[in-house]
């Protein structure tokens, strides 16, 4: 049987990582306003009229701003100067971690009062990723961060373009990008100044446990990128509608698996159906706006993309219809191919509800399961996304889950190391991130100056926890970054990425891989 996936405002403000009570919303007005539309949007006919006028009375235009950057004010506000620059659409943008209300796309929403910052206590190894459409020849990039971000004397951040480890600086310093053609550029934030490090004595080893305070974060208040000529760049990430997402089933668990995974504009975090009996056949992606759209084409990354291998162990869409829910349907073919694909529409539609059914696909080499990545609208040259609350509601979920047990207290929390052992250096890092990602960072020097680095990124599950620990199950992709310059260069063939899969055990002190991921102390 097919189980529906929707997601709703009302279980959407419960899957916040606190339980926000109808209480506590009203004493926390002004509410943005897709807010308070997405409430009366949900709202059932029957429900009190007389709370239905509270919320529109309280409804304004503010955004929250609980970041310590002061709001612009609105008397002293300069008029607004035209910006000449050319927009440069990005396919895609995102952060690892983000505070409600000061989201990655504040960084181009031309207000200097606005911007990014990660989650309370989130901070080193958390990033941003831009996604151009076209590879451009970029020259520089530049970084400002909030005053409370950066207390040290050493680099901030590093680049990476196109997946190899770039060049670092300080916040203000333009840093060279190389004047490649860059598809993809990632900002890793890599020191603030903030981190607090002890030395203890494990066994035979000598490990420094780091750490970064509880009650901090990393701001960045301006993004500037530069073209290979040293202009600014005025880039437009795709506008953001707020809506519904449903889909006729999806693979267990449902918060990795997730239908708005389709619009996380990463490529590596898929929607996969969850029905046993068919290969992806006949199952139905149903997308509800809050508002009318005009849609002249959409653009689908076809399959599982966090790697080659696990493009083709799963199933791929083939031709597939689309149409308004209630309106006639087109048939469409995708090539089966990585790439990602536009469809122009045979006919442009407007509306609020459209539909997407599966028809025929590509056969998976080893599961039957059928995935799809990521997808893009078009209003004529204008990308837009569906931006849904089912990401905040599985948040929610996990801290409830794990509030009593040794996971709560590193969540969205770096577990750094430093251990020396048999003349071995190793930096070894770990992220769990409460929606269900991880990342970690590994390198290991030898006494030969010779050094192999390790990154795996993926998703996590929890498997099961009590008050005196926890198991989680980690899956996803495992890279040797030493060789990613190589193959950007041509002189690699070696496949540098491969798919893995480790059982975490976590106890009040450590964290211990069954295979591959080795052993880390908690501070």
């Amino acid at each position: 049987m097919k189980v529906l996936q929707k997601t709703r405002f009302q279980t959407a403000l419960s899957g916040h990582s606190e339980i926000i009570s109808f209480k506590f919303v009203l004493k926390s007005l002004p509410l943005p306003l897709y807010l308070c539309r997405t409430i009366l949007f949900h709202m059932k006919t029957d429900f009190l009229l007389y709370t239905s006028l509270l919320i529109l009375t309280a409804c304004g235009s503010e955004t929250p701003n609980n970041t310590g950057v002061p709001p612009a004010s609105s008397s002293q506000a300069a008029p607004a100067t035209p910006d000449d620059r050319p927009i440069v659409y990005l396919e895609g943008l995102y952060a690892t971690s983000s505070t409600l209300g000061r989201e990655v796309f504040d960084l181009f929403d031309n207000d200097p009062a606005t911007g990014w910052q990660t989650r309370l206590g989130a901070g080193p190894d958390e990033g941003i990723m831009l996604y151009f459409s076209n590879a451009l020849p970029l020259g520089a990039v530049r970084v400002t961060a909030g005053e409370s971000s950066y207390h040290g004397d050493g680099n901030f951040v590093l680049t990476y373009v196109n997946g190899a480890p770039g060049k670092s600086g300080k916040p203000g310093d333009t840093i060279a990008l190389g004047d490649k053609p860059v598809k993809a550029l990632y900002l890793r934030f890599i020191k603030t100044g903030m981190e607090q490090s002890v030395t203890r004595q494990k066994g035979d080893a000598e490990v420094v446990l780091e750490s970064f305070p509880q009650d901090a974060s990393v701001v960045i208040k301006e993004l500037t990128v530069f073209n290979d000529k040293g202009k600014p760049m005025r880039l437009m990430p795709p506008k953001r509608i707020h809506g519904t997402i449903t889909a006729s089933s999806t693979l267990a668990p449902e918060s990795a698996y997730s239908p708005s995974n389709l619009f996380d504009a990463r490529k590596e975090f898929v929607w996969v159906e969850g029905n046993k009996d068919k290969s992806g056949e006949d199952e139905v992606i149903t997308f509800e706006f809050m508002e009318e759209v005009n849609m002249s084409a959409l653009q689908i990354w076809d399959g599982y993309q966090r790697s080659d291998e696990h493009f083709a162990a799963n199933a791929r869409v083939r031709d597939f219809e689309f149409g308004l829910k209630d309106g006639p349907k087109a048939t469409y073919t995708l090539r089966d191919t990585k790439a990602g694909q536009k469809i122009d529409l045979q006919t442009a539609l407007k509306g609020q509800v459209f539909e997407l059914k599966i028809k025929s696909i590509y056969p998976g080499r080893n599961y039957k399961d059928l995935a799809i990545s990521e997808m893009l609208f078009f209003d004529g040259e204008k990308p837009f996304t569906l931006a849904t609350e089912l990401s905040r509601q599985y948040v929610g979920e996990l801290h409830r889950k794990t509030v009593t047990t040794p996971l709560a207290k590193i969540l969205d929390r770096r577990i750094s190391n430093v251990v020396e052992e048999a003349d071995v250096l190793t930096h070894q890092s770990l992220i769990l991130r409460s929606d269900g990602t991880f990342v970690m960072y590994s390198s290991n020097k030898l006494p030969t100056d010779t050094e192999s680095q390790t990154l795996a990124d993926g998703n996590w599950e929890l498997l099961r926890a009590d008050g005196a620990g926890a198991v989680l199950k980690v899956f996803g992709k495992w890279n040797n970054v030493s060789d990613f310059v190589e193959l950007y260069q041509g002189k690699t063939t070696r496949d540098i990425t491969r798919i893995f899969s480790d059982e975490l055990t976590v106890d009040a002190n450590t964290i211990k891989g069954k295979k591959m991921i080795e052993t880390f102390y908690v501070r």
